[in-house]
């Protein structure tokens, strides 16, 4: 019972982003999303180059880009215009996360967050060619049809508050109702 647990546990606070990673969101139209992104080895000085970017955008487009201090909007997706920010625009601890506003069904895909940091990092953006640090599959549902994670999960939680009696209730039957032998053999 106790695996069962820490597999709802899981399923309800999800995992922790940290280094190399692939983690799965699910969001509903409308909402703001944080695409995490963090590397606490990074310096946050001018020879940092980051960028998220979506797997299926032209090689010269981007979700996200920064280098020498300041945010580059040219060559972001058109879909991404005034629509991704700095989580946290120090950077505080390596966090290189960004949060995309107003998400739609468009937006689902798989973004991934590459580092530069150091010699040639200041060059045109094509050097981040490097292994991404953070891969996130956001999964925007059409309007509607978001609620069947919610669904599912509500079913799991009533199959356990259902079982959880019918066990506790046979466990105490067995105990109640041994054979007299058992009894005799213990006094």
């Amino acid at each position: 019972m106790w695996i069962l647990g820490s597999v709802l546990f899981f399923v309800l606070v999800g995992s922790s982003v940290s280094g190399t990673s692939d983690l799965i969101i699910p969001a509903e139209p409308g909402q703001n999303v944080t695409l995490r992104c963090e590397d606490t080895n990074i310096k946050i000085n001018e020879d940092l180059a980051f960028e998220w970017t979506r797997t299926d955008l032209k090689k010269d487009e981007y979700v996200f880009f920064y280098r020498d201090n300041s945010t580059f909007l040219d060559g972001q997706h058109e879909s991404f215009m005034n629509r991704v920010s700095l989580k946290d625009p120090q950077m505080k601890d390596g966090d290189l996360s960004v949060v995309l506003k107003n998400v739609n069904i468009e937006d689902s895909g798989t973004y991934e967050c590459r580092v530069k940091q150091g010699e040639g990092s200041r060059h045109k953006r094509s050097v981040l060619e490097s292994t991404p640090i953070s891969i996130i599959n956001l999964q925007v549902p059409p309007p509607g049809h978001g609620h069947l994670g919610l669904i599912v999960l509500s079913g799991l939680l009533l199959a356990v508050l259902v079982l959880l009696p019918v066990v506790l209730w046979i466990s105490m039957k067995k105990k109640l109702f041994r054979p007299k032998f058992h009894q005799a053999a213990e006094s």
